[in-house]
Order: structure tokens, then sequence, then C-alpha cells
């Protein structure tokens, strides 16, 4: 059987400064969770070869507070969301949006097609805004040549 890690808790104090840093979308005593605007930024500089705990720092968070751990599953599940082509949210990893798949929405009840068209637009923006934030880098790259 696998042994489980003990969680180190926020304390009050702790929970109060991160619940004021701006990409905090909700925070228990074991638990922080994201914005949808921090993963993207997180994953771009993560990917032009930032260190994760440089890019936790310069947004904002004391990353002793938020711990090694916490900070490595991050990205680790950031990663694994990205590679299996789920769409980021904010929400904990417990709830994920599916890829939309090809389907014809004539032949699915309204409410069903309507849930399912809102699905794929959040999908194929957020595609969208990262194919955006990929070329700024890009470019900012080229240009710094």
């Amino acid at each position: 059987m696998r042994e489980r890690h003990h969680i180190k808790k926020f304390t009050p104090e702790q929970m109060d400064i991160l619940a004021a840093n701006p990409f905090t979308y909700s925070l228990t005593v074991h638990r922080i969770s994201f914005t949808l605007e921090f993963k993207n930024l997180f994953l771009v500089r993560y990917e032009s070869g930032e260190r994760a705990t440089e890019i936790f720092r310069s947004l904002g968070y004391d990353t002793a507070m938020v711990g090694g751990n916490r900070i490595h599953g991050f990205v680790r599940r950031l990663l694994d969301q990205i590679e299996a082509g789920e769409v980021l949210t904010e929400e904990p990893p417990k709830v994920k949006l599916e890829k939309p798949a090809n389907v014809d929405y004539n032949i699915m009840p309204a409410q069903q097609s309507v849930s399912a068209m809102q699905r794929e637009i959040a999908y194929l923006r957020q595609q969208l805004d990262f194919l955006k934030k990929i070329t700024e880098l890009d470019n900012s790259r080229k240009s710094s040549k």
C-alpha cells in the first residue's frame, strides 16, 4: 500500500496572505488553486526555461509558504493536463472539461448541445489565448536577437 505524505496545513495568517494574491482562485487549509491566468502565464514562462519557484516568486507567492511539494505537484499536474489535451480550468483537478469531440449538435437534445458548444468554445478560446502568448514570446525572442 502506498504511503500518504503528510500534507502541510496553511495557518490562518498564511491563508490571508495567499488569498490576497490575485492569482489565487480558491484556498483551503490543505489546498490552493490558481486562476487560469496564472496557469497560462506559468506555462509560457516555464516552457521558456524559467524555474518553477522563480515564476511563483515573481507572481507574488512566498515559495516557502506554498511549499516545494505543492509547487512540484502543480507543475506535474499542469504538464500532464497539457499532454493529455485537457482544457485548463480554475477548478480543482477533480473537475475536468473534456476535450471537445467532433459531434453533430443537431442530433443532441437542446440543453445538451448548448452545454457541449459552451465547453467547445471555452476550449477553443483557451487554445487561442495560449497560441497568442507563444507567438508573442517567440516574437519577443526574435526582436531581442
